[in-house]
């Protein structure tokens, strides 16, 4: 059977949430980015339902 993201367990998107926080702290955190980025956790009933990842880069 093949989880998909809609269906897969509590667990799997805490670990995909975190997994993305942590690559936007890579891509972002480093000399010549400017600009803002953001993970959204929509949470409904204590069980995430999606995540959300924005990156608004200025360019200076």
């Amino acid at each position: 059977m093949t989880r998909t993201k809609a269906n897969s367990p509590p667990s799997d998107r805490r670990r995909q949430a975190q997994a993305e926080f942590q690559r936007l702290l890579e891509n972002a955190c480093v000399a010549g980015f400017h600009g803002s980025a953001s993970v959204t956790i929509t949470v409904q009933d204590g069980h995430i339902q999606y995540s959300r990842v924005t990156v608004e880069r200025m360019i200076k």
